[in-house]
């Protein structure tokens, strides 16, 4: 398994990236699978929570990373590996997603269909976003390169509470 990076030294780095990502999907685990209503899944070898799918690639549509309507809610069968799936290897498989998505969610569909040739922008920094979604940030020496994340555990943890 590839290890998240941990670089805080600029606010574009892949440490905020991890931690920002990780605070904003928190919002979403355990939540009702918008297909079959499942909060958990074996999958596996062990029991997964459900999570928010990117409608948009969000390496894609970086204006759209961190934007609600951009997530669907799928367990982790839905989400990785079923007969309907949006990671399904097998074309069928993610065409029948959304198909369904169309049919049963047509504002996301629309969402998607609205937003799908924005272009990769940069009008914001993953440490901007990590602050403005509610994370807190500090500095052992009061320089801005060595800025960290701060009880960041605890704010996922009320992320998922919400």
């Amino acid at each position: 398994m590839k290890r998240k990076s941990t670089n805080y030294s600029t606010p574009d780095g892949g440490g905020w990236c991890h931690v920002v990502d990780d605070l904003f999907l928190a919002r979403f685990r355990g939540r009702p699978c918008a297909v079959c209503g499942a909060n958990k899944t074996f999958y596996g070898g062990k029991t997964v929570r459900s999570m928010g799918h990117h409608l948009l690639e969000k390496g894609l549509h970086r204006a759209h990373r961190y934007t609600p309507e951009n997530i669907i809610v799928l367990c982790c069968k839905h989400h990785l590996g079923a007969e309907m799936s949006p990671h399904s290897h097998d074309g069928s498989a993610v065409k029948a997603f959304y198909e369904w998505l169309t049919e049963n969610h047509p504002e996301k569909a629309q969402f998607m269909d609205d937003h799908r040739h924005d272009k990769f922008r940069k009008e914001w920094k993953y440490k901007d976003k990590y602050i403005e979604l509610g994370g807190e940030v500090h500095s052992k020496t009061g320089l801005k390169k060595d800025d960290r994340p701060k009880n960041h555990a605890k704010k996922v943890r009320e992320a998922e509470d919400e």
